[in-house]
Protein backbone atom coordinates (compact mmCIF):
# COMPACT_ATOMS: atom_id res chain seq x y z
CA UNK A 1 0.00 0.00 0.00
CA UNK A 2 2.86 2.32 0.36
CA UNK A 3 3.66 3.13 -2.94
CA UNK A 4 0.52 3.20 -4.21
CA UNK A 5 -0.74 5.72 -1.13
CA UNK A 6 2.83 7.96 -1.52
CA UNK A 7 2.57 10.59 0.90
CA UNK A 8 -0.84 10.55 1.31
CA UNK A 9 -2.88 9.23 4.45
CA UNK A 10 -5.99 6.94 3.58
CA UNK A 11 -8.29 9.32 3.52
CA UNK A 12 -11.76 9.08 5.79
CA UNK A 13 -14.53 8.39 3.35
CA UNK A 14 -11.86 5.37 2.39
CA UNK A 15 -11.22 4.29 5.93
CA UNK A 16 -14.55 3.91 6.69
CA UNK A 17 -15.26 1.42 2.90
CA UNK A 18 -12.18 -0.18 4.29
CA UNK A 19 -13.99 -0.48 7.92
CA UNK A 20 -17.65 -1.80 5.72
CA UNK A 21 -16.13 -4.30 3.95
CA UNK A 22 -14.15 -5.85 7.56
CA UNK A 23 -17.72 -5.85 9.19
CA UNK A 24 -19.24 -7.32 6.03
CA UNK A 25 -16.64 -10.40 6.48
CA UNK A 26 -17.02 -10.87 2.69
CA UNK A 27 -15.06 -9.41 -0.27
CA UNK A 28 -18.23 -10.65 -2.19
CA UNK A 29 -20.67 -8.92 -0.58
CA UNK A 30 -19.02 -5.63 -0.84
CA UNK A 31 -18.51 -5.90 -4.40
CA UNK A 32 -22.49 -7.13 -4.67
CA UNK A 33 -23.35 -3.94 -3.06
CA UNK A 34 -21.20 -1.29 -4.45
CA UNK A 35 -19.92 -3.36 -7.82
CA UNK A 36 -16.28 -2.31 -7.43
CA UNK A 37 -13.52 -4.79 -5.19
CA UNK A 38 -11.23 -2.53 -3.07
CA UNK A 39 -8.03 -2.39 -4.36
CA UNK A 40 -5.64 -0.58 -1.86
CA UNK A 41 -2.06 -2.10 -3.06
CA UNK A 42 -0.99 -1.76 -6.28
CA UNK A 43 -3.59 -2.52 -9.11
CA UNK A 44 -2.22 -1.21 -11.87
CA UNK A 45 -1.67 -1.09 -15.23
CA UNK A 46 0.84 0.72 -17.80
CA UNK A 47 -1.61 3.81 -18.35
CA UNK A 48 -2.61 3.92 -15.41
CA UNK A 49 -1.41 7.57 -14.50
CA UNK A 50 1.65 7.86 -12.22
CA UNK A 51 -0.04 10.49 -10.18
CA UNK A 52 -3.36 8.43 -9.58
CA UNK A 53 -4.05 6.39 -6.36
CA UNK A 54 -6.08 3.41 -7.37
CA UNK A 55 -8.60 2.82 -4.78
CA UNK A 56 -10.87 0.32 -6.66
CA UNK A 57 -11.21 -2.21 -9.38
CA UNK A 58 -14.22 -3.87 -11.50
CA UNK A 59 -13.20 -7.15 -11.40
CA UNK A 60 -13.46 -6.94 -15.45
CA UNK A 61 -11.62 -5.48 -18.40
CA UNK A 62 -9.13 -4.13 -15.81
CA UNK A 63 -11.07 -1.04 -14.94
CA UNK A 64 -10.56 0.89 -12.23
CA UNK A 65 -10.82 3.67 -9.72
CA UNK A 66 -8.60 6.04 -8.22
CA UNK A 67 -7.45 9.25 -6.48
CA UNK A 68 -6.19 12.07 -9.13
CA UNK A 69 -3.32 13.80 -7.28
CA UNK A 70 -2.25 16.13 -10.18
CA UNK A 71 1.22 15.46 -9.46
CA UNK A 72 0.89 15.68 -5.86
CA UNK A 73 -0.92 18.90 -5.80
CA UNK A 74 -3.35 17.54 -4.01
CA UNK A 75 -3.79 17.77 -0.55
CA UNK A 76 -5.74 15.62 1.15
CA UNK A 77 -7.07 12.48 -0.95
CA UNK A 78 -10.50 13.42 0.85
CA UNK A 79 -10.75 16.16 -1.76
CA UNK A 80 -9.41 14.80 -4.91
CA UNK A 81 -11.12 14.47 -7.67
CA UNK A 82 -11.89 10.35 -8.58
CA UNK A 83 -11.22 8.85 -12.26
CA UNK A 84 -11.71 5.75 -13.69
CA UNK A 85 -9.43 4.19 -16.01
CA UNK A 86 -10.15 1.62 -18.80
CA UNK A 87 -6.60 0.37 -19.63
CA UNK A 88 -8.69 -1.22 -22.88
CA UNK A 89 -9.46 1.75 -24.22
CA UNK A 90 -5.93 2.78 -25.58
CA UNK A 91 -6.92 6.36 -27.13
CA UNK A 92 -8.58 7.98 -23.56
CA UNK A 93 -8.13 5.53 -20.68
CA UNK A 94 -8.37 8.30 -18.08
CA UNK A 95 -11.33 10.23 -17.47
CA UNK A 96 -12.45 12.44 -14.59
CA UNK A 97 -16.04 11.01 -12.95
CA UNK A 98 -16.30 12.92 -9.44
CA UNK A 99 -15.33 16.00 -7.57
CA UNK A 100 -14.41 13.61 -4.54
CA UNK A 101 -15.04 9.79 -3.36
CA UNK A 102 -18.80 10.80 -1.73
CA UNK A 103 -19.79 11.90 -4.62
CA UNK A 104 -18.43 9.31 -6.62
CA UNK A 105 -19.79 6.68 -4.25
CA UNK A 106 -23.31 8.54 -4.91
CA UNK A 107 -23.17 8.25 -8.56
CA UNK A 108 -22.17 4.57 -8.39
CA UNK A 109 -24.97 3.41 -5.96
CA UNK A 110 -27.48 3.94 -9.16
CA UNK A 111 -25.16 5.26 -12.14
CA UNK A 112 -22.07 3.57 -11.97
CA UNK A 113 -22.42 2.72 -16.27
CA UNK A 114 -21.61 6.75 -16.43
CA UNK A 115 -17.88 6.07 -15.42
CA UNK A 116 -16.82 3.62 -18.50
CA UNK A 117 -19.42 4.14 -20.64
CA UNK A 118 -19.83 7.29 -23.51
CA UNK A 119 -22.78 8.64 -24.25
CA UNK A 120 -23.67 11.64 -27.04
CA UNK A 121 -26.28 12.65 -25.09
CA UNK A 122 -28.70 12.61 -21.49
CA UNK A 123 -30.96 10.75 -24.15
CA UNK A 124 -28.96 8.11 -25.50
CA UNK A 125 -27.84 7.70 -22.11
CA UNK A 126 -31.53 7.12 -20.45
CA UNK A 127 -32.53 4.39 -23.79
CA UNK A 128 -29.43 2.71 -22.96
CA UNK A 129 -30.55 2.64 -19.04
CA UNK A 130 -33.66 1.29 -20.18
CA UNK A 131 -32.56 -1.19 -22.26
CA UNK A 132 -29.89 -2.95 -19.61
CA UNK A 133 -33.39 -2.95 -17.23
CA UNK A 134 -35.15 -4.85 -19.89
CA UNK A 135 -32.74 -7.15 -20.23
CA UNK A 136 -31.86 -7.98 -16.81
CA UNK A 137 -35.32 -8.01 -16.01
CA UNK A 138 -35.80 -10.88 -19.11
CA UNK A 139 -32.43 -12.46 -18.26
CA UNK A 140 -32.98 -15.91 -17.25
CA UNK A 141 -30.15 -15.13 -14.25
CA UNK A 142 -31.66 -13.14 -11.60
CA UNK A 143 -30.68 -11.83 -8.24
CA UNK A 144 -31.14 -14.42 -5.37
CA UNK A 145 -33.19 -13.20 -1.89
CA UNK A 146 -29.73 -13.30 -0.41
CA UNK A 147 -28.30 -11.22 -2.93
CA UNK A 148 -30.67 -9.03 -2.44
CA UNK A 149 -30.88 -8.71 1.05
CA UNK A 150 -26.74 -7.94 1.00
CA UNK A 151 -27.58 -5.06 -1.51
CA UNK A 152 -29.91 -3.39 0.76
CA UNK A 153 -27.95 -4.24 3.73
CA UNK A 154 -24.86 -2.73 1.83
CA UNK A 155 -26.93 0.80 0.95
CA UNK A 156 -28.10 0.74 4.17
CA UNK A 157 -24.65 0.42 5.95
CA UNK A 158 -23.37 3.21 3.52
CA UNK A 159 -25.64 5.56 4.15
CA UNK A 160 -25.49 5.16 8.00
CA UNK A 161 -22.05 5.88 7.94
CA UNK A 162 -21.23 8.07 5.12
CA UNK A 163 -22.42 11.51 4.69
CA UNK A 164 -23.66 10.75 1.15
CA UNK A 165 -24.82 13.78 -0.83
CA UNK A 166 -27.72 13.87 -3.08
CA UNK A 167 -26.89 13.95 -7.01
CA UNK A 168 -30.16 14.87 -9.15
CA UNK A 169 -29.28 14.38 -12.36
CA UNK A 170 -25.97 11.93 -12.36
CA UNK A 171 -25.51 12.36 -16.36
CA UNK A 172 -25.02 15.96 -16.05
CA UNK A 173 -22.91 15.88 -12.65
CA UNK A 174 -20.37 13.70 -14.66
CA UNK A 175 -20.76 16.12 -17.77
CA UNK A 176 -19.95 19.22 -15.48
CA UNK A 177 -17.22 17.77 -13.90
CA UNK A 178 -15.45 16.67 -17.19
CA UNK A 179 -16.02 20.57 -18.31
CA UNK A 180 -14.70 21.79 -15.20
CA UNK A 181 -11.58 19.75 -15.34
CA UNK A 182 -11.40 21.38 -18.88
CA UNK A 183 -11.38 24.78 -17.67
CA UNK A 184 -9.02 24.36 -14.78
CA UNK A 185 -6.34 22.45 -16.74
CA UNK A 186 -2.93 24.60 -18.38
CA UNK A 187 -2.47 22.20 -20.81
CA UNK A 188 -4.49 19.48 -22.59
CA UNK A 189 -2.91 15.94 -23.10
CA UNK A 190 -3.40 13.43 -25.62
CA UNK A 191 -5.77 11.36 -23.65
CA UNK A 192 -7.96 14.60 -22.58
CA UNK A 193 -6.94 14.92 -19.05
CA UNK A 194 -4.65 17.25 -19.07
CA UNK A 195 -2.38 19.07 -16.32
CA UNK A 196 -3.40 21.84 -13.80
CA UNK A 197 -0.04 23.26 -13.37
CA UNK A 198 -0.04 26.74 -14.36
CA UNK A 199 2.94 27.97 -17.15
CA UNK A 200 4.23 30.95 -15.60
CA UNK A 201 4.38 34.18 -16.71
CA UNK A 202 7.18 34.29 -19.20
CA UNK A 203 7.17 30.47 -20.17
CA UNK A 204 5.30 29.18 -22.99
CA UNK A 205 4.25 25.35 -24.03
CA UNK A 206 5.71 23.84 -26.87
CA UNK A 207 4.42 20.03 -27.06
CA UNK A 208 6.97 17.35 -27.76
CA UNK A 209 6.02 14.65 -30.42
CA UNK A 210 4.57 11.43 -29.27
CA UNK A 211 3.35 9.12 -31.15
CA UNK A 212 2.15 5.20 -30.51
CA UNK A 213 3.94 4.16 -33.88
CA UNK A 214 7.42 6.14 -33.96
CA UNK A 215 9.59 5.82 -31.16
CA UNK A 216 10.75 9.41 -29.54
CA UNK A 217 14.63 10.85 -30.16
CA UNK A 218 15.50 10.37 -26.71
CA UNK A 219 18.34 12.88 -26.64
CA UNK A 220 16.08 15.15 -27.59
CA UNK A 221 13.20 14.05 -24.99
CA UNK A 222 16.01 13.86 -21.80
CA UNK A 223 17.07 17.55 -22.84
CA UNK A 224 13.37 18.25 -23.12
CA UNK A 225 12.48 16.62 -19.46
CA UNK A 226 15.09 19.29 -18.28
CA UNK A 227 14.30 22.26 -19.93
CA UNK A 228 10.87 22.62 -21.00
CA UNK A 229 8.52 24.53 -18.04
CA UNK A 230 7.19 22.03 -15.25
CA UNK A 231 3.77 22.20 -16.73
CA UNK A 232 5.09 20.75 -20.15
CA UNK A 233 7.27 18.16 -18.78
CA UNK A 234 3.66 16.86 -16.59
CA UNK A 235 2.15 16.77 -20.19
CA UNK A 236 4.83 15.31 -21.98
CA UNK A 237 4.81 12.44 -18.78
CA UNK A 238 1.17 11.54 -19.59
CA UNK A 239 1.29 11.25 -23.30
CA UNK A 240 4.45 9.05 -22.33
CA UNK A 241 2.24 6.75 -20.76
CA UNK A 242 -0.81 6.56 -23.30
CA UNK A 243 1.45 6.25 -25.94
CA UNK A 244 4.14 3.50 -24.43
CA UNK A 245 4.68 0.59 -22.54
CA UNK A 246 7.39 1.65 -20.48
CA UNK A 247 8.32 -1.93 -19.44
CA UNK A 248 9.19 -2.76 -23.56
CA UNK A 249 11.26 0.23 -23.62
CA UNK A 250 14.12 0.76 -20.73
CA UNK A 251 15.99 2.94 -22.27
CA UNK A 252 13.25 5.50 -21.92
CA UNK A 253 11.28 4.12 -18.52
CA UNK A 254 14.94 4.82 -16.48
CA UNK A 255 14.97 8.23 -18.72
CA UNK A 256 11.44 8.91 -17.30
CA UNK A 257 12.11 7.95 -13.70
CA UNK A 258 15.25 9.77 -13.86
CA UNK A 259 13.56 12.81 -15.01
CA UNK A 260 10.80 12.68 -12.42
CA UNK A 261 12.91 12.01 -9.42
CA UNK A 262 15.06 15.18 -10.59
CA UNK A 263 11.67 16.62 -10.14
CA UNK A 264 11.22 15.75 -7.11
CA UNK A 265 8.17 13.51 -7.78
CA UNK A 266 8.73 10.54 -5.70
CA UNK A 267 5.73 8.97 -5.44
CA UNK A 268 5.14 9.33 -9.07
CA UNK A 269 8.21 7.42 -9.87
CA UNK A 270 8.08 4.78 -6.92
CA UNK A 271 4.43 3.84 -8.39
CA UNK A 272 5.60 3.92 -12.24
CA UNK A 273 8.12 1.28 -11.05
CA UNK A 274 5.46 -0.84 -9.56
CA UNK A 275 3.97 -0.93 -13.25
CA UNK A 276 7.53 -2.26 -14.82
Amino acid sequence: MDSNFGKYDVPPTLQRLIDLQNALGDLEQFYLGLNFYLSLENFRYFNTPSDVVVFGNMGVDGVHYGFLTDYSSVTDLEIAPIVCICPMDFERPTRIVAKNLCEFLRVNLTDGELFYNQFNSEESYLAARDQWAAERANSPYQPSENEKLVRERVTTLLMENLQIPTVDNPYRYVQNVQLERQRNISIQTQEGLGVTTPLLQHEKHIPFPIQKDTGPDLELLQEYLYSAPVASRLALFRNIQLNDVLQNNQELYKIVIDAMINMEFIDEANRLSKDI
